[in-house]
């Protein structure tokens, strides 16, 4: 079984993160009755969204398996295609980071770091930011390793960095433009209508671009990090 190779570890990382993310899910649960509030109920969703492309990832390294060939392809070809319009939805977490200042209402009276309660929302915050970006780099890697056996090494490479740079357009579609995975399907003509008014307009065009290159060059150096500490097998 592929998934029981010696030196395969993302069945252990994933693993983790699934630790991980009961630990987020406590975190909120617990700041929610501290504060008689429904604080960060939003994380359940998004967290959920981020792990569907890890789930579509495994289901593409299933279909790779199929002897039919034909069947193989299409299956293949129209899971590629949900995988990327879902694949922002992890990268997505990193932004969850603004919630640590947005939730928190600082005193200028008093040292803010020093109420345990800001460190519960910012360490709520990181540990989805930081599940994002694992979630972001095991999928990307996952997808990576069916391209090598397919075609050349730094043609996978130039897919993987397409893959990064459009997840991380999405990431920016999703925060400030509002737009959904599944608006790709429902609503087409009016995302791709709102996504080329922020291309035209030159204030906005340059802060799609900024936010964009920003999160593609941590995305990236993540996956790097990824890539080298799983390996080859």
């Amino acid at each position: 079984m592929l998934l029981r190779r010696k030196g395969y570890k993302l069945p252990g990382m994933l693993a983790v993160l699934l630790v991980a993310t009961l630990g987020c899910f406590a975190l909120v649960i617990y700041l929610q009755s501290t504060s008689g509030t429904r604080m960060y109920q939003f994380l359940y969703w998004d967290i959920f969204l981020a792990w569907v492309p890890v789930f579509i990832s495994l289901l593409m390294v299933a279909l790779s398996r199929l002897r039919n060939a034909k069947v193989r392809n299409i299956l293949l070809f129209f899971a590629a295609w949900v995988w990327l319009f879902f694949l922002p939805n992890a990268l997505y977490l990193v932004t969850e980071l603004l919630h640590a200042f947005r939730l928190y209402d600082v005193n200028p009276g008093t040292r803010f770091w020093l109420n345990t309660r800001f460190w519960l929302i910012l360490f709520t915050s990181f540990s989805a930011a930081g599940m994002g970006l694992f979630l972001t780099s095991l999928c990307v890697w996952m997808i990576h390793r069916m391209l090598r056996k397919i075609c050349s090494g730094w043609l996978a490479w130039i897919v993987v960095l397409a893959m990064l740079w459009l997840a991380s357009i999405g990431v920016y579609i999703g925060r400030f433009a509002r737009w959904n995975s599944w608006d790709m399907l429902l609503q087409p003509l009016v995302l791709l209508a709102d996504i080329w008014r922020w291309v035209i307009y030159a204030g906005e065009k340059i802060h799609l671009l900024s936010f964009s290159w920003l999160m593609f060059g941590m995305a990236l150096i993540f996956y790097l990090f990824i890539y080298i500490s799983l390996g080859e097998d």
